[in-house]
Order: structure tokens, then C-alpha cells, then sequence
């Protein structure tokens, strides 16, 4: 016997407009949606004029951030159906092909999150980074450190490398922000994409320090490229997590609608 599930009847959408037509702030509310909706057995989400109407912003704005989303695994767009959502990838908190500041994972995780920044200066560029970034070995970048929390306790740490020549004459006076985006973004530097190479490795001794973990306690090191529309990189993130606190998911997708 097939039992067929009963149209739900339509329900107000409250999603809460953004302060601009912003694609960050759009997509972030939809990714909320769809953890809601998902949660109470919705997984149609409304049409795109119906989301442009609930969040303030234009059409165009929702079409970019529901294709990012479904490039993300977050969500399906079937011809003709409409869009849904992806009912086994509701429950990922940080999946790593999301851009979301770690404040942000730790407090989809559960955690009350915190972020600190613990040192900001020029520094010379050691070869390797110089040669992501595409510079010289020698040359200045400003060096952002920071600490990430969860509940209080360091979570996560991580360090930016950002050449000095793409910020004006006082790069370590500069707002350093919640993440590597926010602080991109704010320099006119905004990030296009970005390649991580992701591995487990014993911490070095300023991450142990950083963390307060023992130094054979291993953590998952993410050091990522991050890359400008030009093509041109524009940093290097080195980052190294206690998976004590937050564990990364992949969605993997196979099908184009």
C-alpha cells in the first residue's frame, strides 16, 4: 500500500529582510531556512519571488545565492518542480566548502563562540607563502592572528597572510574583522574563491600554546588560497582545529538539473 503525504497547507515565510540587497546576507538567511524548514518537515522551499519578497532583495540576488547553496550540496533545483531541500544535509553543521567565519560553525555546533585576535603586524614573507601569494620570499604581509571559541575554551586557531602592498600605508592599524572574507571585503580585496589543502598533523608549538592542548593531541590543519576575481591571490589562511569542538562534513553532488 502507497500513502501519499498530504499538501501542507501554505505558511507565512518570516525570514527577516537583510539591511541591502546583499548576496552574503541573502545566502546566510537561506541556509537558516532551509535548517528550519528542514527541521520541521518542510523541504520545498517557496519560489525565488516569494524568497526576494521575505528578504528585501532582488530576484537576481536569491538566483546567485540558491545556486550557490546548490553547488554547496544544501539544496536541489529540479526543472519545473521548484527547489528543495537536500533532507540528509540538514543536520551538517560546517561543511567545507562553505565560506562561513568560524564564529559562525561554532555557533551552529551549539556553542556560545567568541573570536580574539592575539597579534597583528608586518612580517617578512617565508617561501612558501610567498609562493601562494605570488610574491617575492622576503616580502612584507601583514600577519593576523586570531583565536576562536567555543564555550569560553580555544577552539580554533588561525593566521592570515595578506601581502602589504594591497593595503594602503598602515596595514597593522587596520580592523582585522571576524574572518579572512570580512576583512577582504573591507580592504576592496574581495575573495573569488579559495583552494584548501586540509590534513591531520601534530600542532606546532605556537598552536599548542594557542589551543591548550598537549603536542600529541592531533589537530585538522586547513591552509587555504584565497583567491580574487583577477585571478590573483590575495592570502593565505593557516588554520588548525581542535576537532574537540568542531568536526568538518563534505556534501558531494552529482547531478546538474
Amino acid at each position: 500500500m502507497i500513502t501519499r503525504n498530504r499538501a501542507r497547507a501554505a505558511e507565512p515565510i518570516v525570514l527577516g529582510s537583510v539591511a541591502a540587497d546583499s548576496y552574503r546576507q541573502a545566502k546566510d538567511r537561506l541556509r537558516d531556512a532551509i535548517t528550519k524548514f528542514g527541521q520541521e518537515g518542510r523541504f520545498r522551499l517557496p519560489s525565488e519571488a516569494e524568497l526576494s519578497t521575505a528578504l528585501g532583495v532582488s530576484r537576481a540576488t536569491i538566483r546567485s545565492a540558491l545556486q550557490s547553496l546548490q553547488k554547496e550540496g544544501r539544496i536541489r533545483r529540479l526543472h519545473g518542480q521548484g527547489t528543495f531541500i537536500n533532507r540528509h544535509a540538514v543536520g551538517i553543521t560546517a561543511n567545507l566548502a562553505e565560506a562561513s567565519p568560524f564564529v559562525d560553525l561554532l555557533k551552529q555546533a551549539g556553542y556560545s563562540p567568541g573570536a580574539r585576535t592575539l597579534d597583528q603586524r608586518v612580517v617578512k614573507l617565508d617561501e612558501d607563502t610567498a609562493a601562494s601569494l605570488e610574491v617575492a620570499a622576503g616580502d612584507a604581509a601583514l600577519r593576523i592572528e586570531r583565536l576562536f571559541e567555543a564555550d569560553g575554551e580555544p577552539a580554533v586557531h588561525s593566521v592570515d597572510y595578506v601581502p602589504a602592498n594591497l593595503l594602503g600605508d598602515d596595514p597593522e592599524h587596520l580592523d582585522p574583522r571576524r574572518s579572512t572574507f570580512e576583512f577582504a571585503d573591507s580592504a576592496g580585496l574581495s575573495v573569488c574563491y579559495s583552494v584548501a589543502e586540509v590534513r591531520p598533523v601534530l600542532p606546532p608549538r605556537p598552536v599548542v600554546a594557542a589551543l591548550g592542548i598537549k603536542r600529541s593531541h592531533p589537530v585538522l590543519r586547513l591552509r587555504h588560497t584565497h583567491i580574487r576575481a583577477n585571478e590573483l591571490p590575495v592570502a593565505v589562511t593557516v588554520v588548525h582545529v581542535n576537532d574537540d569542538y568542531l568536526r568538518f562534513s563534505v556534501i558531494r553532488t552529482y547531478l546538474d538539473q
